[in-house]
């Protein structure tokens, strides 16, 4: 059973990771200027950091995602004048009845899809919910040395302040790499200022910036635009991440 327990709780995660973000909404909406784009669709969204402030400019938005707590602070951060939708939903399998010109997916999420089965379905489901020339725009970590670098024991990563306004010591492993199923499992430890620990892990898929080209030609996608970074950076052979913007084939 894959791990995801390190999405455990929306206010953690907003208070660790929301200042991260500031790029991806950026070059998101970006694009959306560039498309003259009116909906989007944010799959494994999360607590809506990125969501909600596409949302102020867009007439339709949905955010779908499995885990009701980091739905439940996402939905406490809308503002009553904000048309925007979050749902609990298997991204694999979830249907809206609906069409985007523009599915997102940021945060590595990506990764998240460990089962190649699964992986298939999922840009299958992405392609059923884009408009006609719709863009898909997701970020990967690939398979490189320096991201695939195994720990001996938990290191010290930056700490943050919680909502209390404590400071949260985190300390993160890379514990395991299965090299034949590509999937790195990685484990987390928090220490709060009372004393108590938070322990959790996470087992991510990474796949090569081939193999994800053949998905996502299969599920009936072109390779628009790449880079290395959400700031836009040159996309090389020896880049650690893929920032992709895939475009919807219309097939006859």
């Amino acid at each position: 059973m894959q791990d995801l327990s390190e999405f455990w709780s929306g206010e953690d995660y907003d208070q660790q990771y929301a200042h991260l973000y500031e790029d991806d909404i950026a070059l998101i909406d970006q694009l959306i200027e560039e498309k003259q784009a009116k909906s989007l669709l944010d799959i494994c969204c999360g607590t809506g950091i990125v969501t909600i402030p596409l949302a102020e400019k867009l007439e339709h938005v949905v955010g779908v995602d499995l885990s009701p707590d980091m739905l439940k602070r996402a939905k406490q951060k809308v503002g009553p004048t904000l048309s925007v939708r979050f749902l609990e939903r298997n991204a694999v399998t979830f249907s809206l009845h609906s069409r985007f010109d523009i599915v997102i997916m940021t945060g590595n999420a990506f990764q998240a899809f460990a089962n190649d089965n699964d992986f298939a379905r999922l840009l299958s489901n992405v392609a059923a919910h884009l408009n006609p020339d719709g863009l898909f725009v997701f970020d990967t970590r690939l398979p490189t040395p320096q991201n695939l670098i195994l720990d001996d024991d938990f290191k010290a990563c930056p700490s943050y302040l919680d909502a209390k306004g404590e400071q949260v010591q985190f300390f993160r492993r890379s514990e395991r790499y299965d090299s034949e199923n590509k999937v790195l499992y990685s484990l987390s430890r928090r220490i709060y200022a009372d004393g108590s620990v938070k322990e959790a892990g996470i087992d991510l898929k990474y796949r090569s910036k081939e193999t994800i080209e053949r998905c996502l030609a299969e599920a009936g996608f072109t390779i628009d635009k790449r880079y290395a970074d959400w700031r836009r950076s040159e996309w090389s052979e020896n880049s650690n991440s893929l920032i992709c913007v895939a475009k919807k084939v219309n097939r006859p």
